[in-house]
């Protein structure tokens, strides 16, 4: 009994961890888009249409749910790192300076790959209505469908920490930044309307995506299943051919597109 006791507040403090990153981006977001900068962003914003109260109350609400699975999964984490299976460390000095520095960009290099090929997989259509629909109701996302997700997808998305924990050894604090840019990033990547400046995508930080590109994949569907990188969809041909047009437009102040009038255009 005691031991279920601590399970449950174990599970509780996940809980609560994964709660805090979780509004903190999508609050910090929202702020900087509806409030501090509002003016400027509404005429960056990407889509005419725009999101109401009932599509973020089913996104919050979802997001709960996520939380709920990504809080199991770090409980068994937790277990795992009890037996020894992690390669977490909490002394700098354990491994090598260049590791230190180099460790997190691996970490959002190898999430990179992870994400866009798990992606790209529960788009097929046997698997789309089980795993990553429930995402896709968010047609106009805010940063409240950052964690918007399915059971079968939260899962899939939250096991990547024990398993590049496994294979790679971090410091605890390289991987808790790794969690800060992720969810950070994906706030960001849901917020309607464009960030990035006008000349983004003309210069080598075109390698980076935008709300744009990931804005385009809610319209649309199937293309633009990157996180952090725009070169796994201009390698595999699943990057969408207007999407640097798109960008222009809406950096530049110019009308959002309809998402009810978009249909799938062909890819590069």
């Amino acid at each position: 009994m005691e031991f279920l006791l601590e399970m449950g507040q174990d599970w509780v403090r996940h809980f609560q961890s994964d709660l805090f990153r979780y509004l903190l981006a999508t609050t910090t977001v929202s702020l900087l888009v509806g409030v501090v900068f509002r003016r400027w962003m509404d005429r960056r914003r990407i889509q005419k249409r725009r999101a109401g109260w009932r599509d973020i109350r089913r996104e919050v609400s979802f997001s709960m749910l996520t939380l709920g699975v990504f809080s199991t999964i770090g409980l068994i984490t937790g277990v795992l790192y009890d037996w020894g299976w992690l390669q977490l460390y909490r002394d700098w000095g354990d491994y090598p300076l260049w590791w230190n520095i180099a460790s997190l960009p691996v970490v959002i290099l190898v999430h990179d790959a992870y994400f866009y090929w798990t992606h790209r997989t529960m788009h097929h259509p046997k698997l789309f209505r089980h795993f990553h629909r429930l995402h896709h109701l968010s047609r106009t996302p805010t940063p409240w469908a950052a964690y918007s997700f399915s059971v079968g997808e939260a899962a899939l998305m939250a096991i990547f920490s024990p398993l590049i924990t496994i294979l790679l050894p971090l410091h605890v604090l390289v991987w808790l930044s790794f969690i800060f840019v992720m969810i950070f990033r994906n706030a960001m990547l849901h917020a309607g309307c464009e960030f990035h400046p006008r000349g983004w995508v003309d210069g080598p930080l075109d390698v980076l995506t935008t709300t744009t590109h990931h804005d385009l994949h809610h319209q649309k569907f199937q293309g633009n299943y990157g996180f952090y990188f725009t070169f796994w969809d201009r390698l595999m041909g699943t990057e969408f051919k207007n999407y640097k047009e798109e960008f222009r437009r809406a950096a530049s102040g110019g009308t959002g597109t309809n998402s009810e009038e978009q249909g799938l255009q062909s890819m590069t």
